[in-house]
């Protein structure tokens, strides 16, 4: 196998967690608005944590076999992966900005199409490297 279930497993909490901090860190200390590097190191984290999040789920709960499957039906179902979590978090800053910051609480996420945007990319290159890790291991491990 080429990641152990509970290995992985226990990655993908850990990574989360980290991920998690450093968004509640980069809240606190509003580092999104003054490093404008910073929202993209977490997209990327984000979207390489959902691509072996897919990673895990296609290879020990869902009836996809990832470790067999040819490598452009892997990225594919990885980066699909991550698109939809981008987009789904793209669709949780619209709905903070529009229901909680325009009340003055909080500042604005979304800072407007160009940063959707670039915050989809990431998310996307973030899953493309997980998915190329992925590969990589996974054509270490194939007997020659």
């Amino acid at each position: 196998m080429i990641f152990e279930k509970k290995r992985l497993l226990k990655f993908l909490i850990l990574f989360f967690a980290a991920i998690f901090v450093l968004h509640g860190v980069a809240c606190y200390f509003s580092l999104y608005w003054r490093i404008w590097w910073f929202d993209g190191v977490l997209h990327f984290l984000g979207g390489s944590w959902l691509g072996f999040f897919m990673i895990w789920l296609s290879s020990f709960s869902l009836d996809i076999s990832l470790p067999r499957a040819r490598a452009f039906f892997v990225l594919a179902i990885i980066l699909g992966m991550s698109a939809l979590g981008g987009v789904l978090w793209e669709f949780h800053e619209f709905l903070f900005d529009y229901f909680i910051a325009k009340e003055g609480h909080y500042l604005f996420t979304q800072l407007g199409v160009a940063d959707t945007m670039s915050d989809l990319f990431f998310d996307l290159i973030g899953g493309l490297a997980a998915g190329l890790v992925f590969l990589k291991k996974r054509n270490k491990n194939e007997p020659k």
